[in-house]
This record gives structure tokens, sequence and C-alpha cells, in this order.
């Protein structure tokens, strides 16, 4: 009795050891299903790509499934698997340097085994399975995923050419956790059978659906919808007006109703979208400044705040200096009209990379069609092509504020005093305004005298008070 025991105990103690030496997790999405287990005795890490529980793709729909050890897509070991028409299975490991179809790595870092014994795809469904030795880090894992639904068509795993993927997204398991789900899953022969690892009530890296797992806390996508909502209508449309109307209002008219709609848009409103799309993504989007997009994202975000500083800067406090021009400009002002076309510029290539390279990534609904793009090259081109017409009303522009400062001078170094050119001015009374009012209506002549017998005298404006008399030559004395 006491030796029953003592084996019973023993193969308990076995069982349990056996039990916790493999850990792991899982991720799912609508597309497909990532376990990930570890075996810490064998130092063996064990990877299943399905589709998720309750989706049955026979082998004649099944196209490829990939995952990538690493955040973004450049330069990321991946293991890309399909089934064959034979009901055999092929792994291909690949990497790429850039959005590109990735090429077979000769030399991957960890090489993979496929578990034929758990792998199987036939008419009902696939499962593919394979091995890794273990890295480093096995707490945190960075993932990133793709689904294709065109097969390869062929079993070789150098030479098969990839189609583009569905959908693609990344995401976080940690192969230490105890929260293996135990699904009913349909093995080789069609046979139902269940896991008896041990499951978790709830897995804080499914997304439900939304293709958006690396996201943090399980963000939806309407999370990804207001990020791109706020760049995109800031970058693509309220910039681009923003310094379009005063290039274009200002060789048109003296007018300056374009400074407060200058100011609005593009010191309130793209200030503020900018800001709140960069706060989204701080707060909601794993992996730091890694791509391009994120890159420009952040320069754009600085350039703006500099951006306003110099526009309060420019209209608000313009104290006189030896450096400024004719026209009252000065290095602030230039290095302003500069550096918002830069920002401009800047913003149209965080959009065309975030459409590029982040898109597929996080949206689960695979790259972007070419009607995004061919939308963005048609908004750079119209703004192009408008500011290139607005610089051909600078010559006009010039003129007019010439015109202006000759006539305000003439206002101010004579009150009702005629000059040498022959014009005249009456005297001005202050209005507060930093402008001067517009020239005074040429005079009427007198219908007594006809044009060609008219002296060249001045030409005295209306005005409600009388000039006073030009002064008298007194008689030397004697």
């Amino acid at each position: 009795m006491k030796s029953l025991l003592l084996t019973l105990t023993t193969l308990v103690l076995v069982a349990v050891q056996i039990q916790c030496a493999i850990t792991g997790q899982q991720y799912c999405n609508r597309y497909m299903c990532i376990t990930g287990q570890h075996d810490s005795d064998k130092n063996l890490d064990t990877y299943t790509l399905q589709p998720p529980s309750g989706t049955n793709i026979p082998v004649s729909q099944f196209g490829w499934i990939a995952i990538g050890f690493g955040t973004s897509m450049i330069s990321t070991p991946m293991i890309i698997a399909w089934p064959n028409s034979d009901g055999s299975i092929t792994l291909s490991q690949r990497k790429t340097n850039n959005h590109v179809t990735p090429t077979v790595d000769s030399n991957p870092p960890r090489k993979a085994t496929l578990l034929s014994s758990s792998s199987f795809s036939n008419t009902s469904t696939t499962s593919i399975s394979f091995t890794l030795p273990s890295n480093s880090n096995t707490n945190s894992t960075n993932l990133i995923w793709a689904y294709g639904n065109k097969n390869p068509g062929s079993s070789s795993a150098s030479t098969s050419n990839l189609a583009q993927h569905l959908a693609s997204g990344n995401t976080q398991i940690s192969l230490l956790a105890n929260s293996l789900p135990s699904p009913t899953t349909t093995n080789g022969n069609g046979n139902s059978t269940t896991s008896n690892r041990p499951s978790s009530s709830s897995n804080p890296l499914s997304d439900s659906g939304s293709g958006l797992g690396g996201a943090r806390g399980g963000t939806s996508k309407t999370v990804l919808i207001a990020h791109v909502a706020c760049g995109g209508i800031a970058t693509m449309a309220i910039l681009p007006i923003g310094i379009l109307i005063p290039r274009i209002s200002r060789g048109l008219t003296m007018k300056r109703w374009w400074f407060p709609v200058h100011g609005a848009l593009n010191g309130v409103l793209a200030f503020g979208l900018i800001v709140a799309a960069f706060g989204i993504a701080r707060a909601n989007f794993t992996g730091g400044f890694n791509s391009t997009h994120r890159k420009l994202g952040l320069t754009l975000f600085i350039l703006s705040i500099i951006q306003t500083l110099l526009g309060i800067l420019t209209h608000w406090w313009q104290p006189k200096h030896r450096l400024q021009t004719k026209s009252g400009r000065g290095p602030v002002n230039f290095l302003h009209m500069l550096l918002g076309l830069v920002v401009v510029g800047i913003g149209f290539g965080t959009v065309w990379w975030g459409l590029d390279e982040e898109w597929e990534r996080w949206s689960g609904t695979g790259a972007p069609s070419v009607g995004w793009k061919v939308g963005w090259g048609l908004v750079v081109g119209i703004t192009a092509l408008a500011y290139i017409g607005g610089l051909y009303l600078l010559p006009r522009q010039l003129k007019m504020e010439k015109e202006r400062r000759h006539w305000a001078s003439s206002i101010s170094n004579g009150r009702g005093h005629v000059h040498r050119n022959g014009s005249s001015s009456s005297k001005i009374k202050s209005t507060g305004s930093s402008l001067p009012p517009p020239p005074p209506p040429p005079v009427h002549h007198s219908h007594s005298q006809s044009r060609a017998d008219q002296p060249q005298t001045s030409q005295i404006p209306h005005s409600n008070t009388a000039l006073p008399p030009p002064p008298r030559r007194l008689p030397p004395r004697i």
C-alpha cells in the first residue's frame, strides 16, 4: 500500500513538473490565431498558426500564414508557411530590408523545424506547428503577423513567389505566461480533441477582431481612425490652405483679411489637430519611433510648435532693427515663411509613409488601395501648382507695397504743403491703424480752363479743412 501511494505521488509530482515546464500564451484576431509555448526543460519554443476558433479554411482556400520576430517588417526574421495540394506543409524562413516581398534567409538566427505530427491541412481546416530554439527574452516577445489568401502554388521554400498579404499587424505575447487556451480543435483526422492546458479567463492580447493587437491595452480600430483623421485633416487640408491664402491674397489686395484666417487655420486648428494626432499615437501604439512615419511625425510635432511661436513673434512683436527690409520684414518673417513650407512638406511625407508602412500593420485590412496614394498625389500637386501661381503675383504685391510706402511717406513729410513732385497732402489724423489709408482721389479741374492750357499745379484732395495759403516773401529790410 505504501509503495502504491509513493508511486502515485511520484507520478503526480512528475506530471506537475511537466505541466509547469510548458508555459505560453495565445493571440487571436479575425484572420488567425498564434499560440506560443515555451518548454523550459528543453529550452524550446513551439508556435502553432491556425485560423481562429470556429473558422475553418480548407486547403483549397488557404493561402499562406506568417509570423515574424520583431516590431516592423524591415529586418525582421520571418517564418512563412502554407499547405500544398498533396497535404504537405512548407516552411520558408525569409527576411527583407524594405516593404517588398521578403526573400529567403539562407542563414536565419533561429532554425525552424516543422512538427509534422501536429501539422495538417485537409478539406476542413489547416493547422501548422513548428519549433524554434528559445531566445533570451521569452517574457515579452514582439511578433508581426500576416495572412494571405493566395497560395504560392508550389512546395518549394526557396523559389515560391508570395502574393501580397490580405491583412497584417503586430502584437506581443509572453511565453512564460500560464494562459494557454483549452479550445476544441480538429486534428489531422478530423476528430475533435480538447487540450488539457490551463486556460486564462481573459486574453489581454486579443483584439476581438480589430487587427490592432500591437496597440496598448487592446486599442480598437476607432483609435487608429481618430489618429488618421486628426493628422490627415491637418496636413492634407488645413496646412496647405493656410499657406495658400496669404500667398495669393497679398498679390491681389492690400487688405489684411487673410491674417486672421491664416492664424485661425494654421495657428489654432492645424496645430491643435497635430498635437492630438501625436498624443493619440504616443498613448496607444507601441514600438517607439522605429519607422519613417513615426520619425516624421515627431519632427512635424516639434516644428509645429516652433512655427506657431514664430508666427506669434512675427505678427505681434516687430521691433525695428537694421536688418529690416524696406517693407518692414525682418529675418524672423522670412524664417516663418520658409519654415511654413517645410512643415507642409513634412506633413505630406508623414501621410505618405503612414499609408506605406503603418496602415497595413495596424488596420488589419491589408495595404491601402492605390486610390489613397493617387489622392495624396493630387493634393500635393494642386498645392504646389497653386503656390507657384501665387508666386506669379509676387511682383504685383511688391509694387503695391512700394506705392503704399511712398504715399505714406508723402503723408508723414508734410501737413498740407506742396511737394516738389507737384502733389499735396492734408493733415491726417491718427486712426490707430498700423496701415495708412488708401491714396487720395484725383482732383476735379475747373471747367473754365482747358486741359491743354492747364498749368502743372498741385492736385489738392477734397478736405473739409481749408489749406493755409503759401507763405509770402517779405521785402528785405532797408
